[in-house]
């Protein structure tokens, strides 16, 4: 049997750096589109990127916003990091453009990264299709964590103001959809409304309910065109109102 100590002990193992998320060989990264005009701003989300193996960042766009329309047609990324640092006016239809050129096949997700607005502004992106809005003053750490929750669908705020914001939104959109009723959905788009509601992926409701991940989709579509709504958040706010489970 070898004999490893040396005469002078057991030589000291350097500590090796520390890389997140590690992942198998069957897992994908999410492949991620940065809009970042401050080099300051983009350097701490590379960095950060950079500790990230699950991550992966296929462009980096820094001039216009068309070129950066382009770049999201093209690439059809997972996940979508769109950053400023001075609020935009045109945010809201900026936002809007974005993601009515993700196609249903390849959904990208969008992030901003800024300074958060006021309640009612982000009461307004959420509606308009925003998964996540990180804070500047978030611990920068945190900003891999945000991509890989709205990467799965689920919604991302700065954690101190999570719960008003939350609160806002459930009491305009719960009053938008307080008259509807369930009467109208089956009882599988029923279970179906009732897995949003707890925050299940695509992937595990079609695990819990036995179908393809393509009956899903269709459940959700026909959901959307009979409770009259427009996002994946209306839903499970809706579900939540309605106390479903």
């Amino acid at each position: 049997m070898k004999n490893t100590k040396s005469s002078k002990g057991s030589p000291k193992k350097k500590p090796a750096l520390k890389k997140e998320a590690v992942k198998s060989p069957e897992e994908k990264s999410i492949s991620t589109l940065i809009y970042c005009t401050s080099d300051l701003i983009l350097s701490g989300i590379l960095k950060i990127m950079d500790r990230a193996s699950d991550i992966d960042v296929v462009n980096i766009e820094k001039s216009t916003i068309d070129s950066f329309i382009e770049s999201i047609k093209n690439l059809k990324p997972n996940v979508i990091i769109f950053a400023n640092s001075e609020p935009l006016p045109n945010i809201r239809e900026i936002c809007k453009a974005i993601i009515e050129i993700s196609t249903t096949k390849t959904k990208s997700q969008l992030l901003l990264l800024g300074n958060i607005p006021s309640h009612e502004e982000v009461v307004g992106l959420m509606n308009s299709g925003v998964r996540g809005y990180f804070d500047l003053n978030d611990p920068s750490d945190q900003l891999s964590d945000a991509i890989r929750i709205v990467h799965k669908g689920d919604i991302w705020l700065p954690r101190d103001k999570m719960s008003s914001i939350m609160d806002r939104i459930i009491s305009v959109v719960g009053r938008d959809l307080k008259e509807k009723t369930l009467d109208q959905l089956t009882p599988t788009e029923f279970q179906v409304l009732r897995l949003i509601g707890q925050g299940k992926s695509n992937d595990e409701i079609a695990d819990a309910l036995f179908i393809s991940k393509n009956t899903v989709r269709s459940h959700i579509k026909s959901i959307y065109a009979k409770l009259n709504t427009h996002s994946r958040l209306q839903l499970a706010l809706y579900a939540i109102n309605s106390a479903l489970f």
